[in-house]
């Protein structure tokens, strides 16, 4: 199979992913792609990429924007969005990044997430015991959505909305977003921002003790645009990343349950679950971007160019780990890049960790017995960077 296959978003792509980025890992670690972006996919190379924030930055979205909305007639939704990914941390870089994620990472921190994910696990789990099947993603979203619901005060029939949302706006990342799809996005961040603003006045009024209210007086009222462009970035990726995570986390446990975890035992829980972030690896690729003309790997770079960075490829390099096709709950060392690395490391990942392993113990628990449906195959989703199941029917008891 042609290594542009990697970028296809056919079913039985999807299906055997790991096997075709093996391939092209081996035999191509570090190219040009058909678009012409270099690709990075052996863990050396994209970890040293990764760490090294004075050749390379986050991606830059204005250059793109400038021609879409020239095609677009200057839409003017599109123009709003490419101002509200200035405020997103994955597309800031220097001062303003460092000192925007120090901010946000204090105030994020500061909720109670024990009460709140043990909340939504019980929540869950009362939702679905009765049942003898369900869908595996939709399990994982309402979970996901209750964790941020909780933590910035959002109503449970704001549940649809969010999920939709989560879901379009995270098309800006595939290669072959065309001005069709950016446009839906734009439209859909424009309608997430009305959403938070009607939020935060609901809060205001209510004086409700919120998160959203707290970072609002922590920035001033004058950056309301600032706050809202930086929930539309976190509530995707709270949504968005741990469907995809969890989702193929129960399926691994599913497929290995003849491997015992000591999920009562806090080494053996944690051990496990960095397994899975590093078998299971959501976010298949990253982008960033070259800030200088340079040379790389033998290839020369202008600047400006694009770099994917293939986490999901470096977290299978046989160079540093040992079976790495193989699932080994009690793997360790296991120096995965699952969250990222360096200065652009996943912000949430702390909270990632702590969710996973109070969960998959105690929804394992609950349902013993649960397996893939043999009647009703799951589907795979057409994302590429983000890429998992669109659907993935159970049986419960």
């Amino acid at each position: 199979m042609s290594v542009a296959a990697i970028w296809s978003s056919q079913n039985k792509i999807s299906q055997n992913y790991t096997d075709l980025i093996d391939d092209v890992r081996k035999t191509n670690p570090v190219h040009l792609n058909v678009f012409g972006d270099l690709v990075v996919m052996d863990y050396k190379n994209v970890k040293k990429i990764f760490a090294d924030s004075e050749n390379f930055q986050n991606f830059d979205f204005k250059e793109r924007f400038k021609v879409v909305s020239a095609i677009a007639n200057n839409d003017p939704a599109l123009l709003e969005f490419g101002e509200s990914l200035r405020h997103w941390l994955l597309f800031m870089n220097g001062e303003a990044h460092a000192e925007h994620r120090k901010m946000v990472n204090r105030k994020f921190y500061e909720a109670n997430y024990e009460a709140i994910t043990m909340d939504a696990i019980q929540e869950v789990i009362s939702e679905y015991q009765d049942r003898e099947e369900a869908d595996l993603v939709e399990i994982t979203r309402k979970f996901s959505f209750l964790i941020i619901s909780k933590i910035i005060g959002l109503k449970s029939e704001d549940y649809d909305f969010i999920q939709k949302f989560s879901y379009v706006i995270t098309l800006i990342f595939e290669k072959t977003l065309n001005v069709k799809d950016l446009l839906e996005c734009a439209h859909m961040s424009r309608q997430f921002r009305s959403y938070l603003g009607e939020t935060l006045s609901r809060q205001e009024k209510a004086l409700t003790n919120s998160l959203l209210l707290e970072m609002q007086e922590v920035m001033g009222s004058h950056r309301v645009n600032d706050l809202i462009g930086t929930w539309e970035f976190l509530v995707n990726a709270a949504t968005e990343t741990t469907t995809l995570l969890l989702t193929r986390s129960i399926a691994t446990l599913i497929e290995h349950r003849n491997k015992a975890i000591n999920w009562n035992a806090h080494d053996g829980c944690a051990i496990a679950v960095e397994e899975l972030i590093r078998y299971v690896s959501p976010v298949n690729w990253i982008p960033r971007q070259v800030k200088e003309d340079m040379e790389f790997a033998g290839l020369q770079l202008k600047k400006g160019k694009t770099v994917l960075l293939g986490i999901a490829s470096a977290n299978r390099d046989p160079d540093i780990f040992q079976n790495p096709e193989t699932f080994i709950p009690t793997r360790k060392p296991n120096p995965h890049i699952g969250f990222g690395f360096g200065i652009h490391h996943c912000m949430g990942a702390r909270l990632s960790r702590f969710e996973m392993q109070k969960f998959l113990p105690r929804f394992m628990a609950a349902f013993p017995n649960i397996r893939l449906h043999p009647d009703k195959p799951g589907e795979w989703d057409s994302k590429v960077f983000f890429r998992g199941h669109k659907r993935l029917p159970v049986l419960l008891k």
